[in-house]
Order: structure tokens, then C-alpha cells, then sequence
């Protein structure tokens, strides 16, 4: 084996790389497999406020506050119905329909007794002493004490009708006096129809009350309530 030249050795995993002599490294390049970084550069992640940058989305806004405002909008929207709630309530009370107000059978004048009263108060079951048909007053008294006149039944005209004539009023005062029911102790008196109607200067002065009263010709001698109840 011939010897070689102690300038021309070289291990066997250089053996294929050619060799300069004196030729320094590169700068910043490692004379080992694997490279690194050049001197001074270095690699650090950029801070994630960056990430929009390169693509990444952002959130939008704070989940707290849309949570929030979501929240709000449900009250206002809840205040809005009952508001609504109430205004149709009260449309719906405001024009509800009166109710109709009845109007009470005839009753016997109200207050004490004796009194004096106006023709146009007189009640059917009312009862008079000394009663004159052509008086505008009476004596109301109480109908177990004496008396002369009980008003039995009552029918009034319509303040726009016109006047029907007298006797038109006579016949009416007739028929009035068909509907009163007395009781049995009618039968202990001798009494007597009597209508009272308007004439023509009482009835342009808006009187329009028909009356029938029953009535004795013997003075004050009734002392008991003769309508049937």
C-alpha cells in the first residue's frame, strides 16, 4: 500500500467536499448541518392584537353588552304592550253603553205627612183630603187617616206631541181609569171616577199628565188604602 501525502487525507464524511484553504466561514453561518438564525435577527410571535393583520376575525363587540341591550330591549318592548293594554282597556271603558237607568213604579209621595203638593208631583197610591180636581195643590196625608181622593193610575203624553183636544183627553181619562185595581175594601164606600187632564193653556205650558182618581162625594170619610197591591 503506497502511503499518501499527509496533505491529502481526509475523513470519510468529507471525503467528496472540496477544501479551501484559509477560506473562513461565512458570516453568521454555522459550519454544522441545520441553520439557524443569522446573528441579531431573531423570530418572536406578534402580539394577538396584530391577528387582524394577517386574517383573523375580531370578536364583535363585548357578549356582556349585547347581552345587555338585548335585555333592555325585551322591558321596553313589555312596557310598550302593557301601555297598548291599558289605552285599548280604557277606549273600551270610556265608550262602553250607560246602562239604562229603570224607572221605578208609582209610589205614594215621598216625606212627611200631611203636606201640601204640586199636581205635577202627585204618585199613583197618593192620598188627598178635601181633594179639588181643579186645584194645582192637594193635601197628601197618610191613606189610613181620613181623606176623600186616591190617585189610581197615571199616563203621560210626549213632551213634542201636540194637543190632542178635549176630547181626545176625556176619552183617554176613561181608559186610564180601566187599569186601576182596587181591593176589597173598596167595597166598604161608594166612590166615583174623576179624570184630570190638561187643557190648552196648561198644556203649552208642558203639562201632559192624564190623572184617574177614585174618589168619594161624602167628604173626608176614607180612612183606608183602596189600591190593590
Amino acid at each position: 500500500m503506497d502511503a499518501q501525502p499527509a496533505g491529502d487525507s481526509a475523513s470519510p464524511e468529507n471525503a467528496h467536499a472540496p477544501v479551501y484553504a484559509n477560506a473562513p466561514a461565512y458570516a453568521g453561518q454555522q459550519p454544522f448541518a441545520g441553520q439557524q438564525p443569522y446573528t441579531g435577527q431573531e423570530w418572536r410571535p406578534e402580539p394577538q392584537g396584530n391577528q387582524a393583520l394577517h386574517g383573523q376575525p375580531e370578536p364583535h363587540g363585548d357578549p356582556v353588552k349585547r347581552q345587555r341591550l338585548v335585555i333592555g330591549g325585551i322591558v321596553v318592548g313589555v312596557l310598550i304592550l302593557i301601555g297598548v293594554v291599558i289605552w285599548v282597556l280604557l277606549n273600551l271603558l270610556g265608550t262602553r253603553p250607560e246602562a239604562a237607568v229603570s224607572t221605578p213604579s208609582a209610589a205614594p209621595t215621598a216625606g212627611p205627612l200631611p203636606r201640601d203638593a204640586e199636581a205635577k208631583d202627585f204618585q199613583v197610591g197618593d192620598c188627598f183630603a178635601d181633594f179639588d180636581a181643579n186645584a194645582s195643590k192637594a193635601r197628601a196625608v197618610a191613606c189610613d187617616t181620613e181623606h176623600s181622593a186616591q190617585l189610581g193610575a197615571v199616563h203621560s203624553y210626549g213632551a213634542d206631541e201636540s194637543f190632542p183636544g178635549t176630547n181626545a183627553l176625556r176619552d183617554k181619562g176613561r181608559e186610564v181609569c180601566k187599569d186601576v185595581k182596587l181591593n176589597a175594601a173598596a167595597d166598604n164606600y161608594v166612590l166615583l171616577q174623576q179624570n184630570v187632564y190638561p187643557s190648552t193653556t196648561s198644556w203649552d205650558r208642558g203639562d201632559r199628565r192624564v190623572d184617574c182618581f177614585i174618589v168619594v162625594d161624602s167628604g173626608n170619610t176614607i180612612t183606608e188604602d183602596l189600591l190593590a197591591k
